[in-house]
C-alpha cells in the first residue's frame, strides 16, 4: 500500500491495465501531472506473467495483435517512443477440428487465397467477404456512423453475417474458429466485434512479447514513470470522490486521497458505479449497467515440462470439441525459448468451464478436477516417453475465481462486457460518463475486448482529455 507524493494531480487513473497504461503514458508525456492506482502488486492486468521455478508464466494473454507499424499497437508505440521487441508468429493460428484442421497464414491475402483453394466453390464469396471484412473494420476504426457498411451489419450476430455470404458449412466453421477470443459463440457474437479482432490479427499477424507478456506492461509503466508519471501499485481505490455530479478525485486504501480533476476508471464499470461511486447519480445509466451481462470466464493450465519433451509437431490454436467447447492450447517455449531454463518447456491451456460462476460451490474441488481432465487431455494429445505426466516439473491453474481476486473483473469476466450486437458499438459504454470529468477505458467500455483494442481505447480517452 502506497502513498501518493502529492495532494493534487491533473489526472488521476484507476486500474494499470494496458488500457490504463496507454492513458496514463500519453497524458503524461502531454505534460500532465498523472497519478495511476493500481490494486495489484504488478501491472498489467490480464497482461501479466508469475514465475515457478525459472518458468515465465504468462497469466492469461498469449499473443498479441496489432504490433506492426502501421496498425494501433505498433503506432502506439510508435508515438510513445517506446522500443519492443516482439516475435511474430506464422502460422499465427491453428484450428483443429475433429474432422479437419486448418494453419491460418500470417498474411490476411495468403489467407484468402489459402481458403480459395480449399474452397474452390466459394472462391468468389471469399474475396466479396474479405472486401467486406476490410471495409467493415475500417468505418468501425474510423467511428465512420453513416458507413453503409457499418448500417448494414452492426445488429448481425457473426453467424448471421457468415450465412450472408456462404453455403459451406465447413468454410464458416473455419471462420469462426477464433470465436475463443471474444469468449461469445458464433450464433451471438457480434459481426462488428469479430470484424475488429480477426482483422487485427490477419492485418498484421499476432506477436509475442519477447520475455513474456508481462515485459509489454511494463514496457508501458516504465515509459510513463519516466515521462513523469507516478504509479502506486498495491494500493486499492476506496471511492471516487465526489461534489455533486462532479469528480473531485479518489479516496485510496489506508485513508490517503488524491485530489484530482480528472478520474479515468480502467477497472469493471459494473464495480466503478457500485463501488467506487457512493453518491446515486443517473437513474437511467444505474439501470442500463444493471441490465448489461459479463463475458464468460475460463480456467487456465499452466505446466512446465522437462527437457525430455517433444513439442516438434505440436500445433499451437484452437482446439474444437462439440457444443461450442473448445481448448486453446500453446508453447510458448517454442517461440522464446528464455521463458523456461535448461531446454525445458511450457505448455498452457484455456478452457471453457461449464458451469456458471454462481452455479460453483467448491472452487478449489473445481480447479482440481479440471487440472486433472485437462493433464489428461495433452497427455492424449501430446506423445510423450512414459506419457505426459511424467515430464511435469510445475502444475499451476487458474479458475474465474482466481481471475476475479487477481484483477477485480466481475466474475472472472474475460472480455469485460459480452460482445454481442446489443453491447457492441453504441451498446457498448461509453468513455464519457454521466458524471463530470470521470471517463472509462478498458474492455468494459469501446472499442471493446483484447489487447489492441484496449490500447485504442486508452488513448481515445486520453486525446478527449487532452482536447478538453
Amino acid at each position: 500500500m502506497g502513498r501518493p507524493s502529492a495532494k493534487r494531480y491533473d489526472v488521476v487513473v484507476i486500474g494499470a491495465g494496458i488500457g490504463g497504461l496507454v492513458c496514463s503514458a500519453f497524458l503524461s508525456r502531454k505534460g500532465k501531472k498523472v497519478l495511476l492506482v493500481e490494486q495489484h502488486s504488478q501491472p498489467g492486468g490480464y497482461c501479466t506473467t508469475f514465475k515457478r521455478k525459472g518458468f515465465i508464466f504468462d497469466a492469461a494473454v498469449h499473443h498479441i495483435g496489432g504490433c506492426g507499424r502501421y496498425s494501433i499497437v505498433g503506432r502506439c508505440l510508435k508515438e510513445l517512443g517506446l522500443g519492443m521487441e516482439f516475435c511474430r508468429l506464422d502460422p499465427m493460428d491453428s484450428l483443429i477440428f475433429p474432422d479437419f484442421s486448418i494453419d491460418i497464414p500470417a498474411e490476411i491475402e495468403d489467407y484468402i487465397v489459402l481458403l480459395g483453394k480449399r474452397y474452390p466453390s466459394e472462391k468468389e464469396h471469399i474475396e466479396r467477404f474479405f472486401k467486406d471484412f476490410v471495409k467493415l473494420y475500417w468505418a468501425i476504426i474510423n467511428e465512420a456512423s453513416g458507413s453503409p457498411t457499418l448500417n448494414n451489419y452492426k445488429n448481425m450476430t457473426y453467424k448471421e453475417m457468415l450465412d450472408s455470404f456462404f453455403e459451406d458449412e465447413e468454410l464458416k466453421s473455419t471462420l469462426a474458429g477464433q470465436w475463443g477470443y471474444l469468449g461469445t459463440p458464433p450464433g451471438e457474437v457480434s459481426s462488428i466485434g469479430m470484424c475488429q479482432m480477426l482483422i487485427n490479427y490477419l492485418r498484421d499477424g499476432a506477436y509475442y512479447p519477447r520475455g513474456g507478456t508481462q515485459n509489454f506492461a511494463n514496457g508501458l509503466a516504465k515509459n510513463f514513470t519516466e515521462s513523469g508519471g507516478e504509479t502506486l501499485l498495491s494500493t486499492m481505490a476506496e471511492e471516487i470522490l465526489m461534489d455533486g455530479r462532479k469528480v473531485m478525485g479518489v479516496k485510496l486504501e489506508g485513508g490517503g486521497e488524491a485530489l484530482a480533476d480528472v478520474v479515468v476508471s480502467n477497472v469493471d464499470a459494473r464495480q466503478t458505479f457500485s463501488r467506487l461511486v457512493k453518491e446515486e447519480f443517473d437513474h437511467t445509466y444505474s439501470e442500463r449497467l444493471r441490465g448489461m451481462k459479463e463475458s464468460p470466464s475460463y480456467f487456465l493450465l499452466y505446466l512446465g515440462l522437462d527437457p525430455g519433451i517433444d513439442l516438434k509437431g505440436f500445433r499451437r490454436g484452437f482446439y474444437h470439441g462439440p457444443a461450442n467447447q473448445w481448448k486453446y492450447v500453446s508453447a510458448p517455449t517454442k517461440v522464446d525459448s528464455s521463458l523456461a531454463p535448461g531446454g525445458r518447456q511450457i505448455l498452457n491451456v484455456v478452457a471453457t468451464v461449464e458451469e456458471s460462476y454462481e452455479e460453483v460451490g467448491d472452487w478449489k474441488a473445481l480447479k482440481d478436477r479440471l487440472t486433472q481432465e485437462n493433464i489428461n487431455y495433452l497427455d492424449r494429445l501430446i506423445p510423450a516417453p512414459g506419457g505426459l505426466r511424467k515430464h511435469i516439473e510445475v502444475v499451476e491453474a487458474a479458475t474465474p475465481r482466481t481471475l476475479e481476486r487477481y484483477t477485480l473483473n466481475s466474475r472472472g469476466a474475460a472480455y469485460g462486457w459480452a460482445v454481442t450486437p446489443e453491447q457492441t458499438g453504441s451498446g457498448r459504454l461509453d468513455h464519457c460518463t454521466p458524471l463530470d470529468n470521470l471517463f472509462l477505458a478498458g474492455h468494459w467500455t469501446n472499442p471493446g475486448p483484447g489487447v489492441c483494442a484496449v490500447v485504442s481505447s486508452g488513448w481515445r480517452v486520453a486525446n478527449l482529455i487532452l482536447n478538453r
